[in-house]
């Protein structure tokens, strides 16, 4: 019981007294201190923590309607008493008792009527039983009690079925949000399905046209290949742009923070579209401002993206003119701006442009392809790092996107290893380990170009009994095989006593944290499908003479 209801029977109990007698008062506030401590001991189980038994519900209930029939027993005594102002009194008390069920109607009926049916049969009856008045103040009182009656019924009527209501529509919710749930699941399992499916096909495509790019070929052959490479970028550029915007609304993308060189980062990323420009007759030029600092924190692949998507829009879309990408500080953010001379946008455009699948107009798509995921995802993009993309354009005028990224200057690190081929031994021995003949074929192409002595295993058992036949210096292996798979066959080699030899990771699972997840497992590095040679050179040139790491070069924040 709270100190305030003992507070208001102590106030009480002195006005019973001084109105009617002591004896009155004392037997009341009795009844009251039992009913209240047989409350207690009934919601004691509850207090604990426990659960309540059926008898604990039953006492409290029983305990429950004995403290109300106290006051409703108190307003008896008052309509019953002889002095000016008792009956009004009575009244009062139980009008307060009738408010008190009402207001339980919502969240119990049973509550309702134990707290307020005893008082409403009280006001109800009471004046036709013990009359207090006469003549037509009677029959006014009557007719009031019974409209009074009779609206509290239907306002318990009406918070009972709005209870009901509310509590059918919190079921609707919770099934809607389940059925959410498992729609989101099976959109991410397809999506990983999807990712793994269709990069298995395109390492093959993409992978025989680096090798064959290494390869003596004619003028013509070699614009073949430039062009299914081009082209297979582009399909691997939507499916990113995909799976990129599955894991952002899934709160799974992970930014990276560590030291990198903005200013090699900036020339690369405008040299990869400089002769798309100059092709088709725009200047194009990259204004670095002196206060800008060579090295920074922050995510260099992430800045690469979305540069390269403000970069893409902005040579795609302007057809005579310039494209200028603009860096200077903006206080402790470095301000990355992509102005261009084309046809700009309206307000209307601008409202939507940032939204997923959405393009300019309906003709966009059709005219230049893509599927309007670019500036959604840079957007977001943004905002992980702690920064925005925002857009000032005008119908006619051209546009301009400014991105802005708090980046704290650092101090330069060791460079990036180099992703020559001239780093690696010529007669490294690799194993790779794949149940895809496509996928060996693809590995053994580009590492032989390279010099490289390749064999291929078609599975994790295959694979264990190549490394027992010869020595090999590393293991490339797939992750999903039928039988024994790449995490099984990893733990397989390092217990038969393969400990020091390197084994990366190769798969076709880009969703979010499966980089992580593998090194984790203890891969000594990761390569996703398709190949990129580059990557590829990169990751064997770790694994077999990983560099030493410092404190806090590879901070992560998960977003």
């Amino acid at each position: 019981m709270t100190p305030s209801r003992w507070l208001t029977v102590a106030v009480y109990s002195v006005l019973v007294a001084l109105t009617a007698t002591p004896r009155i008062a004392l037997a009341w506030v009795c009844c009251f201190a039992v009913a209240e401590t047989v409350t207690l001991l009934a919601t004691a189980p509850h207090g604990r923590g426990a659960p309540l038994t059926r008898i604990h519900r039953i006492s409290y209930l029983l305990s429950a309607l004995a403290a109300n029939l106290t006051w409703v027993g108190l307003g008896v005594v008052y309509w019953l008493a002889d002095f000016p102002g008792a009956s009004y009194f009575a009244l009062l008390i139980w009008s307060a008792l009738v408010a008190n069920g009402m207001s339980h109607s919502f969240r119990s009926p049973l509550a309702c009527v134990i707290f307020g049916a005893p008082s409403a049969l009280c006001i109800l009856l009471a004046p036709f039983l013990f009359p207090r008045f006469e003549g037509a103040q009677q029959i006014f009182v009557l007719i009031g009690v019974v409209i009074y009656t009779g609206y509290a019924m239907l306002s318990a009527e009406r918070g009972m079925r709005a209870a009901n209501e509310l509590a059918a529509a919190h079921r609707d919710l919770e099934a809607q949000t389940e059925a959410a749930q498992a729609a989101n699941q099976a959109k991410s399992a397809f999506l990983a399905m999807m990712s793994h499916e269709l990069r298995t096909p395109m390492n093959g495509v993409l992978g025989m046209a680096h090798a064959l790019g290494r390869t003596e070929l004619s003028d013509q052959q070699a614009r073949f290949v430039d062009t299914l490479l081009r082209s297979g970028g582009g399909l691997m550029t939507i499916l990113n742009d995909v799976l990129d915007l599955a894991k952002i609304e899934a709160g799974k993308f992970d930014i990276e923070t560590r030291a990198f060189d903005l200013r090699q980062t900036l020339t690369r990323t405008c040299d990869l579209w400089r002769p798309a420009a100059e092709e088709k007759g725009l200047r194009f030029s990259c204004d670095i401002a002196p206060e800008v600092p060579d090295w920074v924190r922050g995510d260099d692949a992430r800045l690469r993206q979305i540069l390269q998507n403000l970069l893409s829009n902005a040579v795609k879309f302007t057809a005579t003119g310039a494209v200028r990408l603009e860096v200077a500080m903006r206080g402790d953010a470095v301000l990355f701006s992509v102005i261009d001379t084309g046809p700009g946008l309206d307000e209307e455009t601008q409202g939507r442009l940032f939204q997923g699948f959405t393009q300019a107009d309906s003709t966009v798509a059709r005219r230049f392809g893509g599927t309007g995921l670019g500036l959604a995802i840079s957007r977001e993009l943004a905002r992980l790092m702690g920064g925005d993309v925002t857009l000032t354009s005008r119908l006619g005028y051209g546009a301009r996107f400014e991105l802005r990224l708090p980046m704290a200057a650092a101090t330069p690190e060791g460079q990036v290893r180099s992703a020559d081929p001239a780093g690696l031994e010529r007669d490294l021995r690799v194993l790779v380990v794949d149940d895809n003949p496509t996928n060996q074929e693809v590995a053994r192409a580009l590492l032989s170009a390279i010099g490289v002595d390749v064999e291929t295993a078609g599975g994790g058992e295959e694979g264990l009994a190549a490394l027992t036949a010869a020595r090999f210096d590393l293991v490339l292996m797939d992750i999903h095989m039928p039988g024994m798979n790449g995490v099984e066959a990893l733990a397989a080699i390092r217990a038969g006593g393969y400990a020091a030899l390197p084994v990366v990771a190769l798969t076709a699972d880009a969703m979010a944290g499966e980089r992580d997840r593998l090194l984790a497992l203890g891969f000594d590095g990761y390569v996703s499908k398709p190949i990129d040679p580059a990557e590829l050179i990169s990751a064997l040139g770790a694994a077999l003479d990983p560099a030493p790491s410092e404190p806090g070069d590879d901070q992560r924040a998960c977003a």
